[in-house]
């Protein structure tokens, strides 16, 4: 029986170009295939190998893609540009239109990305012994017909809703692979030096964090944009008031240059704010007033308001100022072994941090 054709990516065509490249230096036969992810254009192709092939070729497609940098020996030249995850979700078109009004206002890229579970992949990994399965190749057609369609689908929604000659403003590529979102989401993001990841959250099951988000949020070396599912859509210039919570930790300077950075086109306030005890309030408020000092001198026109916020209920009290002084956005630093142990507390996560309509920028120390 003649050995089938499979896809195991679909990428934008020069990088289809380079994965063909590569693969061919491996003795493996590989075919492109154009498909059109828009209405006037074929934007990404199709990677085709034979089926025989395809434990072989995993391990290339999954190093090149970063899935593996720690056997990365050459820094890449950084090439500027924001991730999507896409899943389709009503989150995502609000994620996704987010995300292109800060790659315009940047003049930054869009990277596109959606995984989808494949059973030929999730099936022969690297084993030795593989019990052929006669209904994984169709299984598998199938996944990719779905993936492709509807991703189809929601590109050309997004594009709509975002107007046609808007769209064409910012330059955009599409990735569409089998694999686990979360595993592939941070690859490329750390093997492609993202400069930033926008992806949405809801409340799959009852949490307000699902695995995906949370992971990435745990385990990403570069800043992360989430989007609550509840939070009211906007433009990137209506985020008018940004908190960042600080704990007078070393790197919240270094922090809040990348902050004011992602700002810099608008006229957003900065809220400094530390939730700090009753009994050591007093050291606080010092503190506070060094860092407002600092802040002052460095940043000599941006509006920054130092504050204490003390109160016998902390979510409570944290939740309130929120609501009060309007906050459009938080930000914070995490570091694993304190503040993400908090984050991903679920008590504390409702209410505190992924505060249910308030969106979240987190970078990393």
């Amino acid at each position: 029986m003649e050995d089938k054709l499979v896809t195991i990516v679909v990428l934008p065509y020069s990088k289809a170009q380079i994965l063909k490249m590569r693969l061919e230096e491996q003795d493996i036969e590989c075919d492109l295939e154009d498909i059109n992810l828009m209405e006037d254009a074929a934007t990404s192709v199709k990677v085709k190998i034979l089926e025989k092939d395809i434990r072989h070729a995993v391990p290339i497609l999954e190093e090149f893609l970063g899935k593996k940098p720690e056997l990365q020996k050459k820094h890449k030249e950084k090439d500027d540009h924001i991730l999507v995850p896409v899943d389709f979700s009503p989150v995502s078109y609000k994620t996704c239109k987010l995300a292109f009004n800060i790659a315009s206002h940047q003049q930054v890229k869009l990277v596109f990305i959606h995984c989808y579970v494949n059973p030929i992949v999730h099936s022969v990994p690297y084993a030795d012994v593989y019990v052929y399965d006669s209904t994984l190749l169709e299984r598998m057609d199938n996944a990719e017909k779905n993936a492709n369609d509807n991703f189809k689908k929601f590109i050309r929604k997004l594009s709509t809703e975002i107007g046609k000659e808007k769209w064409k403003m910012v330059k955009s590529e599409f990735i569409i692979k089998p694999g686990y979102a979360d595993e592939d989401i941070l690859a490329y993001a750390h093997e492609n030096n993202s400069r930033l990841i926008v992806m949405g959250t809801g409340g799959d099951s009852g949490t307000i964090v699902g695995s995906v988000t949370a992971d990435v949020i745990y385990n990403a070396k570069v800043p992360v944009l989430v989007i609550p599912e509840e939070s009211p859509e906007k433009e990137i210039q209506e985020f008018k008031r940004v908190l960042y919570a600080t704990n007078f930790d070393e790197k919240d300077f270094a922090v809040i240059d990348k902050l004011v950075g992602l700002l810099k086109p608008f006229d957003a306030k900065v809220y400094c704010v530390h939730m700090g005890k009753e009994d050591s309030s007093d050291w606080d408020k010092a503190r506070l007033e060094g860092m407002k000092e600092v802040l002052k001198s460095r940043y000599t026109e941006k509006d920054f308001d130092c504050r204490l916020i003390v109160g016998k209920d902390f979510l409570e009290t944290f939740d309130t100022f929120i609501e009060k002084e309007n906050i459009d956005i938080i930000s914070l630093t995490t570091h694993k072994r304190n503040m993400i142990s908090r984050l991903f507390n679920p008590s504390v996560a409702r209410k505190m941090v992924f505060h249910s309509r308030t969106p979240l920028l987190i970078f990393h120390a």
